[in-house]
């Protein structure tokens, strides 16, 4: 059974910069071909890195359900993806954003190298179409310097299909429980030196738990052209349209009693977070020469988002743009590597704000008017040196200029205009092992200012001081047939980690600034084949997250990641049009809902099995069973300081016992 469908980690440790495609070949060569093409020099650049990276295929997640953010990245080496309710999920790496109870932050999205994510650093999980992706990038941590990104989580690159990778047509056709539907179909071609392509998809489901429906349409586009020897241009477009309700967290008691029910009020007063989302992006790359490459991206988005919650409703009607332009330079003798990355980026936000009281679901009586402003500016620059043929230093680093502003309309003295500018320098080694397995080794600082939803931590107190890590890391991951392996361990000295704290008295403080904490873990992701048409998949996430000799919370673990989570599946490929594919995911042990560590929720294990095939004339199908004992477990929590042993709404039921079916067909 081969690999290739699943997540490959590496790659030969020593590759040339890729060039171009010529007009001839992009005239003649077969879209899988370049498909493959393209996905091997993505996979042999992120091997170049002394640091965890790793590629996703998008085959890897698109055999079974392929809906959401945490279908997509489930299996990514590192990342832990639990799903809250729809489309919301709980997405770290190595413990980033674990205060983070919606959205996300610490970890930069971006679609083809452009940000998905605010200019503050705040993202949505709905900006994301895993049917209209070709493959994935991660960057664990500090590995993602390249694309300027700055946080203790690192960079998620979602790559799209072109017109001279994806095929001619398709459509794929998916439903399943609790009223999922969905449907997505594309269109793609080439003539000479242009290509196209376009995707339109449509995604819904009633939920399983009350006031937990979603529907999502996006369409998504990109033309590109080569223009001269050696330049091409590609321009992308995307359209977002996002209904999300929500239905809050639950008590324990409320959760033994039914799992399904909404939490007190988020019915009546129709709790959602529903937004469009508008973005286009023109990407320059110009191969110099064979050793020379010259990227230049200019983007820009507008999103309208309306939030209502139980507390009030929230609009915002928010602007990004910003640019990236990065050149890579390689030379050297052959077997020895010189590399030189340079880049500089930057993003703004501007936008306004407009709050007010829910009145069953609409907007009542005016509560608040903000203006943001955001901005950030990353000089960023790596150099690679081969010692000789296996042994390569990497050097890097990123000087960051950030800006955080708000002027408050209602409240004039809780406005704020503060700046922040840090330096985070990286070090490592790289060992090339064989041809296709290395070992590594770096050192590497990180700087996170945090959103602007974040930034005060009572009113009109501005937050003191970005979050900062010094993290050490090592690794060993390779292919050798059909067997790959990544494996990582790493050890983080965090200052500064937003968290909601208490004081002395036990007086909440919102997000605030704590004094010390470590992130340590250890990252495992394995294909073994174990016989013939037999091949088993293994992830393991083991956290230890924990203060350092706090005044209040001593060494208590960090409460909201659980410290062991363990993802299996065994393939079995019976027959071209017939996989077999029994699946666990196991959780043992308990989660700390608060930092005191004074309540917990209790580990699960969920039995999955899938079927999925081949049925030719590009015909496909699957049906996936999740959760196949109806299991009633906690998919995750909302982030306490101090309960003192008290039940309260911090839990988010899991799924029930569900079944998803879906076919596929695309025309070469």
């Amino acid at each position: 059974m081969p690999a290739a469908a699943w997540p490959q980690t590496a790659a030969p440790a020593a590759a040339p910069l890729p060039v171009l495609p010529t007009v001839e070949v992009r005239a003649s060569g077969s879209v899988d071909a370049l498909a493959e093409q393209a996905q091997e020099q993505a996979r042999e650049a992120l091997s170049q890195r002394a640091g965890g990276t790793a590629l996703v295929t998008a085959d890897s997640f698109r055999q079974g359900r392929a809906a959401t953010l945490t279908d997509a990245l489930a299996w990514a080496p590192g990342v832990l993806a639990q799903t809250r309710h729809g489309q919301e999920a709980r997405f770290s790496i190595r413990g980033s954003g674990i205060q983070r109870g919606f959205l996300m932050r610490g970890i930069q999205i971006y679609q083809d190298g452009t940000p998905l994510n605010q200019a503050d650093g705040a993202g949505d999980f709905q900006s994301v179409d895993p049917l209209s992706t070709q493959y994935v990038e991660v960057w664990r941590g500090a590995n993602a310097l390249e694309y300027g990104a700055n946080g203790l989580g690192g960079a998620v690159n979602f790559v799209s299909p072109t017109g001279l990778t994806a095929p001619r047509a398709s459509l794929r056709l998916q439903a399943g429980s609790f009223g999922q539907q969905q449907v997505q179909a594309s269109l793609a071609g080439r003539h000479e030196a242009l290509d196209g392509y376009l995707s339109v998809s449509d995604s819904r489901q009633d939920g399983w738990r009350e006031q937990s429906a979603t529907r999502t349409r996006r369409v998504s586009a990109n033309v590109g052209a080569q223009v001269g020897e050696g330049l091409e241009l590609r321009a992308f477009l995307a359209y977002l349209d996002a209904d999300l309700q929500m239905p809050g967290s639950l008590t324990r008691a409320a959760l033994n009693t039914d799992p399904r029910q909404a939490a007190p009020g988020y019915v009546n007063q129709n709790a959602v977070n529903n937004y469009t989302r508008t973005r286009g992006a023109v990407r320059a790359t110009w191969q110099l020469s064979d050793q020379v490459r010259w990227t230049t991206v200019a983007h820009t988005s507008e999103r309208d988002r309306f939030h209502a919650m139980t507390m009030g409703i929230l609009q915002q009607d928010l602007r990004d743009s910003g640019f990236d332009s990065r050149v890579v330079a390689a030379w050297g003798p052959a077997g020895l590597t010189r590399q030189l990355t340079a880049g500089l980026s930057s993003a703004r936000l501007k936008g306004e704000e407009w709050r007010f009281a829910n009145v069953g679901g609409q907007a009542g009586a005016a509560t608040g008017r903000n203006t943001l402003r955001a901005r950030q500016d990353t000089l960023y620059g790596e150099y690679a040196h081969g010692l000789d043929e296996r042994w390569t230093v990497q050097a890097g680093a990123q000087a960051v200029r950030v800006k955080r502003r708000v002027d408050n309309h209602t409240t004039p003295s809780a406005s704020y205009d503060t700046a922040f500018d840090h330096v985070a320098p990286k070090l490592g080694v790289l060992y090339a092992l064989t041809p296709t397995a290395q070992a590594y080794a770096n050192v590497s600082g990180s700087d996170e200012v945090p959103p602007i939803g974040e930034m005060v931590v009572r009113p009109q107190w501005p937050l003191g001081h970005p979050q900062k890590a010094t993290t050490v890391e090592a690794g060993w991951r390779g292919r050798a047939g059909d067997l790959s392996w990544d494996m990582a361990v790493y050890h983080a000295r965090v200052r500064h980690e937003l968290l909601a704290l208490t004081d002395a008295t036990g007086a909440a403080l919102g997000t605030t600034n704590a004094d010390r904490t470590v992130h340590q873990g250890l990252e495992l992701s394995a294909s073994v084949p174990v016989a013939p048409s037999f091949a088993l998949r293994l992830q393991y996430l083991y956290n230890d997250f924990r203060f350092d000799g706090d005044p209040l919370y001593g060494d208590k673990r960090l409460a909201g990641i659980p410290p062991h989570l363990l993802r299996a599946e065994l393939r079995w490929k019976a027959a071209p049009w017939l996989t077999v594919t029994p699946g666990l995911e196991w959780l043992p042990g308990k989660t700390w809902v608060d930092h005191a560590n004074t309540v917990s929720a209790p580990g699960y294990a969920l039995w999955n099995l899938s079927f999925s095939g081949e049925l030719g004339q590009g015909w496909s199908w699957f049906v996936e069973g999740r959760n196949l004992s109806d299991r009633r477990y906690v998919a995750t929590t909302a982030v306490q300081a101090q309960v003192r042993g008290a039940d309260g709404a911090y839990y988010f039921p899991g799924d029930g016992r569900a079944v998803y079916a879906g076919l596929s067909w695309r025309m070469p």
